[in-house]
């Protein structure tokens, strides 16, 4: 019983992975080397100031979406956007929002997750 469960859930997430469609807009033409895959982006959302503190560079622009429908959760969306983050080099995600949008037709909603990428400057 518990393998038949852990096959299901498994299948769940593979297909829910596939049910997500994402876009990246560099910013730059400089190239970042990738962040390891056990790395944390930080997620900051729009209502969070970045101040001073720590500059920063804003390298791009990420957006991930899927239909709830299909299994698709604002954290899967969250999860994937700093998957991109890391391969593009990007130390956090600024500027981020998950937005819903109803079809009223359907019964379904659309999420959509957007943020800004950055890489922090070196100070001396």
């Amino acid at each position: 019983m518990k393998t038949k469960l852990l096959i299901l859930g498994l299948a769940f997430l593979v297909l829910a992975g596939c049910a997500t469609s994402s876009s990246y807009v560099s910013y730059t033409y400089q190239q970042f080397a990738p962040k390891d895959k056990y790395y944390t982006v930080d997620v900051y959302p729009a209502s969070q100031t970045m101040g001073t503190v720590r500059p920063y560079y804003v390298i791009g622009k990420v957006s991930v979406e899927g239909l709830a429908s299909d299994g698709v959760t604002p954290a899967m969306l969250t999860s994937q956007a700093q998957k991109i983050a890391r391969h593009k080099g990007a130390d956090a995600i600024i500027n981020a929002k998950t937005m819903s949008y109803r079809y009223y037709y359907y019964g379904d909603a659309l999420l959509r997750f957007t943020g800004q990428l950055i890489v922090y400057t070196h100070q001396k």
